[in-house]
């Protein structure tokens, strides 16, 4: 008999629960499974309708982790922001299996590997990993420490991303490669009307250079 993986909402945190977990900051309608791993909480900004899948795994402290309104991030994915730090931009997505490092190991200049080995006998590239608003990070694709995937970019799946991605761009592989754009006057439209929406609920999103002038006003957390 195939076993059956609880589902409903009992397996997400309540409302109160999530309250007495100690985030830097949290919004409203923000559902995380109770089978999802969070480390360094008190380093972590999550907005409003957020969506944390069962098995994902994300890290902070004491680098900020911040998850911006409107984004999913699915199951199985691993958000390492502890040592660089990992800004998820409004509507950006994660599919399942998809990584993000922000620091990760130099395995070619003579250095020795792994986090059981002193800090003085590894090489490390550190830096922060920035996902625009609207982006989307496909199944089991690597994004490495210190890169940009610009606003509405696409990241096909199983692609390493080693260089910028830049906004509305589509790219696959490894190494990354343009393989398209997307449509950028329908995604602003979009855009237009999740702002308007976001706003009627009193959510404050963040401007960004691609957005009608006047839209839009920083918010806490710059995602």
């Amino acid at each position: 008999m195939t076993a059956v993986a609880p589902s409903g909402p009992g397996t997400v945190y309540s409302e109160a629960e999530l309250a007495e977990l100690g985030f830097a900051s949290l919004g409203h309608d923000v559902r995380i499974d109770r089978r999802a791993a969070l480390f360094g909480i008190p380093s972590m900004h999550v907005g409003s309708h957020v969506r944390i899948d069962c098995f994902a795994v994300v890290t902070a402290g004491p680098a900020e982790v911040n998850i911006g309104s409107y984004t999913h991030v699915a199951p199985h994915t691993y958000l390492s922001g502890s040592q660089g730090g990992i800004n998820l931009g409004y509507g950006a997505g994660l599919a399942p299996f998809a990584a993000l490092y922000s620091a990760v190991e130099d395995y070619t200049a003579g250095h020795l590997t792994n986090p059981s080995v002193p800090a003085d006998l590894r090489g490390q590239k550190v830096g922060l990993i920035d996902i625009a608003p609207h982006a989307a990070i496909g199944s089991s694709s690597v994004v490495l420490a210190g890169m940009k995937v610009g606003f509405a970019a696409a990241v096909g799946a199983l692609s390493l991303v080693t260089r910028r991605v830049r906004p509305f761009e589509i790219v696959h592989g490894n190494p990354i490669r343009r393989t398209g754009m997307r449509v950028q006057d329908k995604l602003l439209e979009l855009d237009a009307e999740l702002r308007a929406r976001a706003d009627a609920e009193g959510i404050v999103l963040p401007a960004h250079e691609h957005a009608a002038p006047g839209a839009g006003r920083a918010e806490g957390s710059g995602v």
